[in-house]
């Protein structure tokens, strides 16, 4: 069980290791765009990361020119640190299932 909430709970740290990337990067104030305007430092960061990481692509928050693959390598590491953490989720409700099947065989 504990496993299990380790594996949910690290999406956010996840992203926020993205937000803080975002953060320190010397053109954050200039890399994102809401229908045409820049945005101030900072902000919808962790908007734009939940989303991206989660594959949503909503697309009201776009890169600049320039930062366009941004977008993409984070959904792609999203959808594998899903797809790892349903790997995990399903080898201990294995592992789990066959301890149980096995105490029951021998009761």
């Amino acid at each position: 069980m504990r496993t299990l909430a380790v594996a949910i709970a690290t999406h956010p740290l996840r992203v926020q290791w993205f937000v803080n990337n975002l953060a320190v990067s010397e053109a954050t104030s200039t890399v994102f765009t809401v229908t045409g305007l820049a945005l101030p430092a900072g902000t919808n960061l962790v908007y734009f990361a939940f989303v991206n990481y989660a594959t949503l692509g909503y697309g009201d928050v776009v890169p600049v020119e320039g930062w366009r693959l941004l977008g993409p390598i984070t959904a792609m590491n999203g959808a594998l640190l899903f797809g790892w953490s349903t790997a995990v989720i399903f080898q201990v409700l294995h592992k789990t299932m066959m301890i149980d099947y096995d105490t029951a065989d021998t009761e």
